[in-house]
């Protein structure tokens, strides 16, 4: 453990973690993932462990605002969050402004990787994983071995909770929902018409759909930047994850297919099974046994 790291674990023994005040809270991105992406995550990990004397990794962790819920609201006392992107290194000034939260928690670590970098000699033995809709966005050949990877950071009878939504075959599974409103529209339009229709978008963004990167790019720049995530999704399916988890190794535990009901346009009916379409999100409970 770091020097700095040392001294406010102490500091935090000796005086108490810094107050924070949910009813700051003023931005939409910020409040879904505080309440309920954390909820979620305690719910479906807290039945196979508890939270206060695990050891957590984050699989793709972002911002780091679940994490740090997970922390403030559910008792977790050591997350530690890994990215290729430095999302998380905005959380400190992210929770002043949204908590009134003078420091982030001794409970909470981060570190940015190299995508499909291997994970388990510096991290093994840990009791939980956790990953937010991260997989749609691992490129289809790094996924076997990142699986693999993080089965062997877990110790044995160690759980991996993993969710994915929108699942790439669904409604919005282009994850270009903010600026294309329109079902399955990239499965029924080229990329250029999808580009077409983003650039000719110039409304207000849900106020929930806009992360904080937003400012790094400007509502230009963040238009290119989601159309690029759009065009790397590995377009993978729930049946297809769990037989890749399985094949690593991992037992499931528990699975949960959430769906939609929405009128299914007839040109995709012949091409995709209807349930595949309709399939929005899959949570999963994998095991290490």
């Amino acid at each position: 453990m770091s020097g700095p790291h040392w001294m406010l674990r102490l500091r935090e023994r000796l005086w108490g973690r810094a107050p924070w005040d949910a009813g700051r809270i003023g931005d939409e991105w910020f409040r879904a993932h505080f309440f309920h992406a954390a909820d979620l995550v305690a719910q479906w990990l807290g039945g196979a462990l508890r939270l206060p004397t695990a050891r957590l990794l984050n699989f793709g962790c972002g911002d780091g605002i679940t994490d740090l819920a997970l922390v403030l609201r559910h008792g977790a006392t050591a997350i530690h969050g890994v990215d290729i992107r430095r999302e998380y290194a905005k959380l400190p000034r992210i929770a002043r402004e949204q908590l009134g939260l003078a420091r982030l928690p001794a409970a909470l670590t981060f570190e940015t990787i190299a995508p499909g970098a291997p994970l388990a000699g510096r991290h093994a033995g840990v009791d939980g994983i956790v990953s937010w809709s991260t997989f749609e966005h691992v490129a289809r050949a790094q996924l076997p071995p990142i699986l693999r990877d993080l089965h062997a950071c877990l110790r044995p009878g160690g759980v991996f909770f993993l969710q994915i939504e929108p699942l790439f075959h669904s409604p919005w599974g282009s994850h270009l929902r903010r600026y294309d409103d329109v079902p399955w529209h990239h499965l029924l339009a080229s990329e250029d018409e999808l580009w077409q229709a983003m650039e000719a978008y110039q409304g207000e963004l849900q106020p929930d759909e806009v992360d904080f990167g937003f400012a790094d790019f400007g509502p230009e720049g963040y238009k290119r930047w989601v159309f690029s995530e759009y065009q790397a999704l590995n377009r993978l399916t729930a049946d297809e994850l769990v037989e890749l988890a399985v094949r690593a190794g991992f037992t499931v535990r528990r699975q949960e297919r959430r769906q939609v009901d929405l009128p299914i346009p007839e040109a995709l009916l012949g091409r995709y099974p209807e349930a595949l379409l309709r399939n929005n999100e899959i949570l999963l409970l994998l095991g290490k046994d």
